[in-house]
């Protein structure tokens, strides 16, 4: 099915009126998701539809963040307020791996997170590692790639978290052996697929497989009327999609919801009789529901990586585009830190620093993952008293 004929079949998102029945709704919602919808299209009318235009944040001009030392030079320097930070002082973020745990490896050593041989390094702290789906292959899964995530999971240092979005290839994996594929992965294999997150919110950040569609983005608004917070989007998700009455994402099939969007352009620049665009729609929702940046992946931009993209057609959201193609380039990622500069890593970045040994020396410079930041502070003071102790006696 194409983009067009997707969207021909499906009306428009109107806007979302925040008084009413919600309990309603919810019930609707759960019965089954694209007759939710069409309830919800049928029963609007245009008359409360809101005429009043849709709040936009203002983007700021960010400095060019490909360019590694001109990036890592403008995060040590400035200095940002914001309202609520992250407990994580950084964030590496991962795409679209495909199989290929060695380029993992390779980005997470780069960052100074994981030795060569894939093991976590002692005293890291306030760091996380999102993956955002699709690090299995959908056709021929790599119980061994699989195996290597679950040790990075597993033995996560206190203070850390990995998280694993499922993509559009995970939930396959899980739909062809509900239908009886069979594959090299155990019961186990899949029971650890089923696990892993749908989509990961963190403080004003929302972690996605795809660009969010408005299915998405509704049934998110319903969570937070419902009073449940960010945190608990995904194990409402999990419920909801698992254990619920309908079937998990289908990718050519009606249902959509992390997002398998062909022309975002095409399906952000959609407009209703009222004239607002899908994109101004789903920018408010984003925003009321506290996201200033989405990250995703699943689909790659023609450039390597995109920061702040589709400005135009989601006024006020942070769009970062982190397929960079990772497979190809064998190294790929971005670096987010908790007042907001991304840092991308990719064959440009390593051009510019000139070589790997270079580049790992100012990533974990500016991450406070050298081997001097991560020893803890009563070794060094130990090993400093013993030195005097020495000068004393002689």
């Amino acid at each position: 099915m194409t983009e067009n004929s997707t969207t021909s079949l499906t009306p428009f998102l109107p806007a979302l009126r925040e008084e009413g029945d919600t309990g309603g709704l919810w019930r609707r919602i759960r019965s089954g998701f694209q007759g939710a919808l069409r309830h919800i299209w049928s029963e609007e009318s245009p008359a409360v539809l809101s005429s009043e235009p849709i709040p936009v944040i203002p983007v700021e001009n960010q400095p060019d963040p490909v360019a590694v030392a001109p990036a890592i030079a403008a995060v040590e320097e400035a200095v940002v307020t914001v309202e609520t930070a992250s407990p994580f002082s950084w964030t590496v973020v991962l795409s679209d791996t495909d199989n290929d745990f060695t380029s993992v490896i390779q980005t997470l050593w780069l960052t100074g997170l994981c030795d060569q041989n894939g093991r976590w390094m002692p005293g890291l702290r306030n760091i996380q590692v999102v993956h955002t789906g699709d690090w299995l292959n959908k056709w021929d899964p790599n119980p061994h790639v699989l195996d290597g995530f679950k040790r990075l999971q597993e033995t996560t240092p206190e203070g850390c978290q990995l998280i694993l979005l499922n993509g559009n290839h995970e939930l396959s994996i899980l739909q062809m052996a509900d239908k009886g594929l069979r594959t090299h992965l155990t019961p186990e294999d899949l029971a650890f697929i089923r696990r892993q997150h749908l989509l990961h919110a963190d403080h004003g950040r929302l972690f996605v497989h795809g660009y969010p569609s408005s299915e998405l983005l509704m049934i998110l608004k319903q969570f937070q009327r419902d009073g449940v917070a960010p945190k608990g989007y995904n194990d409402r998700l999990q419920t909801l999609f698992f254990e619920g009455n309908f079937p998990l994402f289908r990718e050519t099939q009606g249902l959509r919801v992390i997002g398998d969007i062909k022309n975002p352009k095409f399906y952000y620049n959609q407009k209703n009789q009222q004239g607002s665009s899908r994109g101004e729609q789903a920018a408010s929702i984003l925003q009321s529901l506290g996201f200033a940046t989405v990250v995703h992946g699943h689909r790659p931009n023609s450039e390597v990586q995109v920061d702040y993209e589709l400005q135009e057609e989601l006024p006020g959201v942070r769009m970062i585009n982190n397929d960079n193609r990772i497979r190809q380039t064998n190294l790929g990622g971005v670096l987010l830190s908790d007042q907001g500069y991304a840092v991308f890593i990719n064959p440009h970045t390593l051009r510019v620093a000139g070589s790997e040994k270079i580049l790992r020396k100012r990533l974990c410079k500016l991450m406070g993952t050298r081997q001097k930041d991560l020893r803890p502070q009563q070794v060094r003071v130990r090993k400093n008293r013993s030195v005097r102790a020495i000068r004393i006696a002689a």
